[in-house]
């Protein structure tokens, strides 16, 4: 067995825990009122809390392990559709933004 140099072992082993942080990050859920923002990557869909229900069922895994072409696939299976976004929902949306960056910077 080839031992690699150890340096190469960490940079890769980090390189792993970042794209594993960068996928937990690309989708967010925020529960406002009754509905569900589910945040992936740069787009927002907004969801009664039975329709996730009824999408995680249909896919097997939570919204958050889905990327943005899996979730529009599962939702057309599934016959969900999103819900109008109103001002409320898009101020939750900046808070929550607002708040991960704060957090980003105390890092």
């Amino acid at each position: 067995m080839i031992r690699r140099p150890a340096g190469r072992r960490r940079a890769r082993r980090v390189a792993r825990r970042t794209t594993r942080r960068v996928m937990r990050r690309t989708v967010r859920r925020l529960v406002v009122g009754g509905a569900v923002l589910l945040l992936v990557g740069g787009t927002a869909y907004k969801l009664s809390q039975q329709d996730v229900r009824r999408v995680e069922q249909q896919s097997g895994k939570p919204v958050e392990q889905m990327n943005e072409e899996e979730l529009q696939t599962v939702m057309q299976a599934a016959g969900v559709h999103e819900q109008q976004m109103t001002p409320e929902d898009e101020r939750a949306m900046e808070a929550a933004d607002s708040e991960e960056a704060a957090r980003g910077a105390q890092r």
